[in-house]
């Protein structure tokens, strides 16, 4: 699946394109984090202006000019994950750079957090949902399908709320 699948899924997505990629300075992003991250998700960054799909799920990306920012952003939440994981609160998954280990690329206004399990290389790269009542889903795909699963209204419960995105999902943009 790739980026066009969830235009598909999300048609208010493709409104939402620019019409020049963003150019954001990736080298520092994957130097600051010790990897390279999946081309669905560089796609989608550069793409499209940091989304929020439904008033519900938030897919986090770095801001040109402000990537050290994001890379900081991204150790805070890998240390908050240690944490959890010494507390085994993380669902037995180990914390990356662990191979396998979660790395977080969203969350939602619920406090579900979503993350790349970081298996492989990183376009090999599958989803986990932790939900916030430590409900935990694995879906073994990329970040695009899974959005493009999850708006298809296709997707299987997972305690996102049954209604998401709804018969005419709204994408808004930061």
């Amino acid at each position: 699946m790739s980026i066009e699948s969830l235009e598909v899924a999300l048609p208010g997505l493709v409104a939402q394109r620019l019409e020049v990629p963003r150019r954001i300075d990736w080298q520092l992003v994957f130097d600051g984090l010790g990897t390279r991250l999946p081309d669905d998700y560089v796609t989608l960054a550069e793409s499209y202006p940091r989304l929020q799909i439904g008033q519900f799920l938030f897919v986090t990306s770095p801001l040109p000019g402000n990537e050290a920012r994001f890379v900081e952003g991204k150790t805070e939440d890998l240390a908050g994950a240690e944490g959890m994981a010494h507390k085994g609160m993380l669902g037995g998954y180990p914390v990356f750079p662990e191979s396998g280990g979660l790395l977080q690329w969203g969350s939602s206004i619920d406090g579900d957090e979503f993350h790349w399990r970081t298996e492989g290389q990183p376009n090999e790269w599958t989803v986990v949902v932790a939900g916030r009542n430590d409900d935990w889903f694995h879906y073994k795909g990329s970040l695009s399908s899974y959005l493009a699963w999850l708006c298809s209204g296709t997707a299987t419960p997972h305690r996102i709320p049954p209604n998401f995105p709804g018969p005419e999902p709204i994408v808004s943009v930061d």
